[in-house]
């Protein structure tokens, strides 16, 4: 129906544009069916769903402006890591009615609700494409009789006879999303059209996947009568144990979420037939050129590039021992770190001392200057908002598994960001609480990799959020924005590896580099 587009809007947030396609916006069918959606989206709270905040109804170029979602869909999660098990699949249960709640509170019926229109952001799942919304003010309206919009598999029966639609379809398709994520099948078997839509009107669900705690709940919502289903409200109650507001639920599910991300030392498989993984933010310039010559005014669009050219701040290349950075490597000790003879540092790891943190010695303070009670003295300089860490790193050998990168945020209570590149060749982005903590952007296998490789991060605060971003020798392989940010703090390299008897990485880092903007 239309392309996404990732742009800014004019105060640094990212936004994704969905425009629809030149060949059907010359349709009149499809610019209603257009309309609809947006003017249904603007009617639904945000409660686990991306929010619309500008749209374009008529004119030649029609589209939306909705919240930008960091993250993979559920159907691609669960193809690249397997099903949902525990608090995971407890969360998008909850998160997934909680959207519903907000969505039928709003006399709309989503109506195409399934695995690739539910994105798994940092903060928790969020529904999104209203593309088939229907409000139910207008049933019977553009579609026309007997057209079938949705996708079969995850369609109520009374859909697929073509009776009239309700909120109830949607509770139906919750229950096959459920036990999709729970099993990575659709509850319906069925490889032909006719076969699915014979399954999901004449058989019972296969459920074997779900959990004993939620089956019963899954199982009710797949009632073949739709006035036997519970609501989505009543799908909400059961699953939090009470009474629930959206916003209480969204807060809870939110919570649940991130406790249950993905260990740091769990990657999903590499991609079929070794195809890289990397994904890169931006448009093609064709592209571009129509959203701008268009008249999208206000968007800025996003392109992929290298790290930003920021002022030099710090730089070190470890070829004198002066610098300040602590210790002189010993290669007899196990867990050695400091300056080498070579002119890197080493940070060694093993099965004991399975994790080092260093600090850069960067003459530049987090937090506001005190005042010196000398007057001639110089106060340290603040950090800038927007700092950019760099370092060529080399594995020098390993066992087991493990992974080494840059660090940023480092506050007093022990949270951080993390940059890793681990030693299958995977980066991610982590925010870190007390040494335990939750991928905020899922793994991604990096190709071509060589013996030393670049690692550069970009922490850019935008009010009470930070921005996040990745490069490997130069190509960004994730960015992702922090909504609750951790404030500006110590940086500097890290290295860990598991606590398997055995296990060991000894990593040398070379040419570290602080950048950013300076107050003028």
């Amino acid at each position: 129906m239309g392309t996404v587009h990732l742009a800014e809007d004019p105060s640094g947030q990212r936004v994704a544009i969905k425009v629809i396609n030149p060949e059907l916006s010359q349709h009149e069918q499809f610019r209603m069916r257009f309309r609809r959606e947006a003017d249904a989206a603007r009617r639904v709270r945000r409660f686990c769903t991306a929010a619309v905040l500008e749209a374009a109804l008529d004119g030649g170029l029609l589209y939306v402006v909705t919240e930008y979602v960091p993250g993979p869909n559920l159907e691609e999660a669960v193809r690249q890591s397997g099903p949902l098990r525990g608090s995971s699949l407890d969360a998008l249960a909850v998160s997934v009615a909680t959207a519903l709640t907000a969505i039928h509170a709003a006399n709309v019926v989503h109506r195409d609700l399934k695995p690739s229109n539910v994105l798994l952001s940092p903060v928790g799942p969020r529904v999104i494409d209203f593309g088939i919304a229907r409000a139910l003010d207008t049933l019977g309206g553009v579609t026309g009789t007997g057209e079938l919009v949705g996708t079969p598999r995850y369609m109520a029966p009374e859909v697929l006879r073509g009776d009239p639609v309700s909120p109830a379809c949607d509770v139906f398709s919750w229950g096959c999303l459920v036990a999709f994520a729970a099993g990575g099948r659709a509850p319906f078997g069925g490889e032909t059209l006719p076969a699915i839509v014979y399954q999901v009107l004449n058989t019972e669900p296969n459920l074997d996947d779900v959990e004993p705690g939620l089956r019963e709940l899954v199982r009710a919502a797949l009632r073949k009568d739709p006035a036997a289903r519970p609501t989505a409200q009543q799908l909400l109650d059961a699953l939090v144990g009470r009474s629930a507001a959206p916003e209480q639920a969204a807060r809870t599910a939110q919570v649940a979420w991130q406790h249950a991300t993905t260990p740091l030392t769990e990657s999903p498989p590499p991609s079929p037939g070794g195809a890289p993984r990397v994904r890169r933010a931006g448009l093609l310039a064709a592209g571009a050129a129509v959203l701008l010559t268009a008249g999208i005014g206000g968007w800025a669009l996003l392109a992929p590039g290298g790290p930003p050219e920021l002022t030099v701040l710090y730089q070190e290349d470890f070829t004198q021992t002066t610098g300040g950075w602590v210790g002189t490597y010993d290669a007899s000790d196990s867990a050695a770190r400091g300056y080498r003879t070579d002119g890197t540092y080493g940070l060694d790891v093993d099965d004991v001392s399975s994790e080092r943190l260093e600090k850069a010695p960067v003459p530049y303070t987090p937090v506001t200057p005190t005042a010196s009670p000398d007057p001639s003295a110089t106060p340290t300089p603040m950090l800038p908002a927007t700092v950019v860490v760099g370092v060529t790193a080399e594995v020098k050998t390993f066992k087991q598994t493990g992974e080494y990168g840059v660090f940023c945020h480092n506050a007093e209570d022990g949270t951080y960001y993390e940059f890793a590149l681990d030693t299958a060749g995977n980066a991610r982005i982590r925010r870190v609480f007390d040494g335990s903590g939750g991928t905020l952007a899922a793994p991604v296998k990096v190709d071509g990799l060589e013996a030393r490789n670049r690692v550069v991060a970009s922490c850019e605060q935008r009010g009470t959020s930070v921005r996040l971003s990745m490069w490997v020798n130069d190509e960004l392989v994730r960015q992702v924005d922090d909504p609750n940010g951790i404030p500006n703090g110590g940086l500097g390299v890290f290295a860990r590896t598991t606590k398997e008897d055995g296990s060991v990485l000894k990593t040398a880092f070379d040419d570290f580099e602080l950048r950013g903007q300076k107050e003028p």
